[in-house]
């Protein structure tokens, strides 16, 4: 394990330590257990970690933005209860998702429980700049719930356009993990270049974390996926993989991807073919241009950080 890595291990230790201690006696059992359920199912942490990396870089202390942390890992477990509602998705992280396990109800109030805990928590940090800190959280919050709805409006559509997909990803995932790098440069007292500097990263890598998202829902083994194989697909989701085939392929292409998507019921078999019509218009080489691309511009950012 290098240096790096025992950071990273570290850094997931903090984070994961005092999210357990928000559950200690925490009734009812009725909130409480669904949340602790999608808090502890796994994850990787990458938006707390990348918060307190954030402030690290600029100077900071990983025990001043801790709860920040917590904060922003709860709104994101949010998103995940209340997407999987809409997306009627019944396996998160290998497991059932919480309105499987329980019901919807239980799931839309668990979510809203997130929502309160993470502002608590983010409200617990003293900080003089947490007035602007929590604007920017609210401002997130606001963008995630539009980036949601452009999702579900797209299903519907079959002229959505390359653009209008970056705007729809930047809102529902790039501005989540750019509020982490932010207010991570907040928190270490970083100057406004480098504030923005880690702001820009967030975006970035947040816009190349969601296309490489689009590619492992068809790509992935379903196991190491943690989700059902092609979901993306059997949903309809205008994803980066059927826009560009979309745009790109020929109109005999185009026509079998819409007669299949117009299928009241999709079936694996359709997943396949649909995978199929995607290759022969190159959609992998497309995808990791873009993706690179993205973190090409989020590595670029971080010139101005100290060495």
């Amino acid at each position: 394990m290098t240096e790096f890595e025992k950071k990273l291990t570290a850094l997931r230790s903090f984070v994961n330590k005092r999210i357990q201690s928000v559950f200690e006696h925490k009734e009812p059992a009725t909130l409480y257990e669904p949340i602790k359920y999608i808090i502890e199912g796994g994850g990787k942490r990458l938006r707390p970690v990348l918060l307190l990396l954030s402030s690290e870089s600029v100077g900071g202390k990983v025990e001043d933005c801790l709860d920040a942390a917590v904060a922003v890992e709860m709104l994101h477990n949010f998103t995940l209860i209340h997407d999987d509602v809409m997306d009627h998705d019944d396996i998160r992280r290998g497991r059932e998702t919480v309105h499987k396990k329980w019901d919807v109800n239980v799931a839309i109030l668990s979510g809203d429980g997130l929502v309160a805990l993470s502002y608590w928590h983010l409200m617990n940090c003293d900080h003089p700049r947490i007035a602007r800190i929590g604007r920017l959280f609210s401002d997130a919050l606001r963008e995630l719930c539009e980036g949601q709805a452009l999702d579900k409006e797209f299903e519907g559509r079959w002229d959505v356009t390359i653009d209008e997909y970056f705007t729809m990803i930047r809102k529902k995932t790039a501005v989540l993990i750019s509020l982490c790098t932010q207010i991570g440069g907040i928190f270490g007292n970083g100057t406004a270049e480098q504030i923005r500097s880690l702001r820009d990263y967030g975006l970035n890598m947040g816009l190349a974390f969601q296309i490489q998202d689009d590619l492992l829902d068809v790509m992935a083994d379903e196991k190491v996926l943690g989700k059902d194989w092609g979901s993306d697909i059997m949903q309809r989701k205008k994803t980066f993989l059927l826009i560009h085939a979309l745009e790109v392929g020929g109109p005999e292409i185009r026509k079998e991807i819409y007669k299949i998507l117009d299928q009241p019921e999709i079936k694996p078999q359709d997943i396949i073919r649909v995978l199929e019509l995607f290759k022969e218009t190159d959609m992998l080489k497309a995808a990791e241009k873009r993706i690179r691309f993205h973190i090409q511009l989020a590595r670029n950012s971080l010139l101005t950080l100290p060495e």
